[in-house]
């Protein structure tokens, strides 16, 4: 499996820190602290640029959807793109639906049906959705333009 293999490529340094930051990632949610603290951001940031797969799809997403400003949610957006050409199903899904809903890319509903479609043929329980929506979004400006002129 090529998620395998590249989690595998990592260092065991990477591998560490990565179940690390998740553990303190855990305990901080049962206090009840909404956000992760820098420290195991800093640890995930490291796990992922040393090739964790799961790290880079995690720190994505959490960039993506909870970073402040755009540089960072763009940083995020590389993280996830960098997980899902890796073959994180996670990751392609994230990617996906960014793509189509495209508030930080520009709407690309081919870009989004691809990703999806990978996320959904691995088995991602919400891809499929997604997938389909997009379709018909897809499907109904041409409908749409017709009926315009």
């Amino acid at each position: 499996m090529i998620a395998d293999s590249i989690d595998n490529d990592c260092g065991m340094i990477a591998r560490f820190s990565y179940r690390a930051a998740n553990r303190i990632i855990d305990m901080q949610c049962q206090r009840g602290r909404i956000y992760p603290s820098r420290f195991s951001l800093k640890m995930l940031q490291y796990s992922a640029d040393h090739g964790h797969l799961s790290a880079m799809s995690q720190l994505g997403s959490l960039l993506y959807n909870c970073g402040v400003g755009r540089a960072v949610k763009r940083s995020g957006l590389e993280y996830i793109r960098m997980a899902a050409k890796g073959g994180d199903t996670e990751a392609q899904y994230q990617l996906g639906k960014a793509y189509f809903d495209g508030s930080l890319t520009h709407q690309d509903s081919k870009a989004a049906t691809h990703w999806l479609a990978l996320a959904a043929d691995r088995g991602h329980e919400l891809a499929g959705g997604v997938l389909q929506q997009c379709q018909q979004s897809s499907d109904s400006p041409a409908t749409s333009a017709t009926t315009l002129v």
